[in-house]
């Protein structure tokens, strides 16, 4: 039996009871999440009991999403209502559905933007009052081998059953990507990934058929995008393709976007961009994820002149762009 599964033996899967275990040497040891492998059993149970405390912090936060078309899970991240979820489960913005408490609770959210990209989605609660939520990790918080818990409401909102609680590691991440082996089913889409302190990293976006195929939204796609996700339609791959073009394959690190590649006879081609560049800003807006440049080359028309900066052996250069039309993928 693999460690997670031993650990997920320990845990209480549907309506948790917290109980009051210690580690085998009778010390509140809570370092055990941190080690690369544990090492006995006491150390399971150190991490444990870690997470069941943090979910009684939490678990107030994730709530069931409804539509007529189906359910989904999503987690409350402020005071006033507002919800991260998928994109593939409010569809679209402005959409009202239903959103579901762990104590049966049911109020109206209003969709609003979010990225088919990534697959991140934001909902509103509508009703104003002030709601128990979760924190949101800082960027670049979480990385591979770290534990973590994934919270939903798999097949929907179920009072018999309550909340469904998977735990794991995650096992890859790539720019807007997590992937995890904590199980996802069903109806569990947009609910929260969260880490050994509570703080949400990723939210449920892709389920397969092997128990490791599991797949989360980054929460650094949320804060790279976040204004454009509160205050504009849903960025869908239809928009892509009907956008600008660019003409570059890049990759996403702490310096900036590293150009892999440029298409020939393309606008960067044209415009001297070269495998190398690093692209800092769009139109003066920092870029920090693939995703971003994605999002603000083509939530603009073919024909619409950009300013890009970006660095060439340490020296930094501005240069004016006129997007093209967008006949492959970027």
């Amino acid at each position: 039996m693999g460690l997670s599964a031993m650990l997920f033996a320990y845990m209480v899967v549907a309506q948790v009871i917290v109980l009051p275990l210690f580690s085998e040497d009778g010390e509140n040891n809570f370092s055990a999440w941190e080690k690369e492998l544990p090492q006995s059993i006491g150390e399971l149970k150190d991490i444990q009991k870690q997470m069941q405390s943090v979910l009684q912090r939490v678990r107030n936060t994730v709530v069931s999403v409804e539509a007529e078309d189906g359910a989904g899970s999503g987690v409350l991240i402020s005071s006033d209502g507002l919800i991260l979820t998928a994109a593939h489960v409010i569809g679209e913005r402005g959409r009202k559905m239903q959103i579901v408490f762990p104590d049966g609770q049911k109020l109206e959210a209003l969709s609003l933007g979010g990225s088919e990209i990534s697959d991140a989605g934001i909902l509103k609660i509508i009703e104003p009052g002030e709601w128990e939520y979760a924190p949101m990790a800082l960027a670049n918080n979480s990385k591979v081998g770290d534990w973590c818990f994934a919270l939903g409401h798999p097949s929907g909102f179920d009072a018999d059953r309550g909340l469904v609680l998977r735990v794991g590691r995650i096992i890859e991440k790539k720019e807007e990507t997590l992937q995890t082996d904590c199980r996802l089913l069903g109806g569990d889409s947009g609910g929260p990934l969260f880490s050994v302190y509570g703080e949400v990293i990723g939210i449920h976006s892709r389920i397969s058929q092997s128990p490791e195929d599991n797949f989360h939204t980054t929460v650094e796609s949320f804060i790279s995008n976040w204004e454009y996700f509160l205050n504009e339609e849903l960025h869908t791959f239809g928009d892509m393709q009907k956008g600008g073009f660019l003409g570059v394959s890049c990759k996403q690190t702490t310096d900036g976007l590293h150009i892999l590649a440029v298409v020939p006879n393309s606008p960067a081609m044209n415009a001297n961009l070269q495998a190398g560049d690093v692209l800092k800003r769009v139109d003066g807006m920092p870029l920090d994820t693939r995703e971003k440049l994605m999002i603000l080359i083509s939530s603009k028309p073919p024909g619409s002149l950009v300013a890009i900066d970006y660095l060439r052996e340490e020296n930094e250069i501005s240069v004016q762009i006129t997007l093209g039309e967008r006949l492959v993928e970027e």
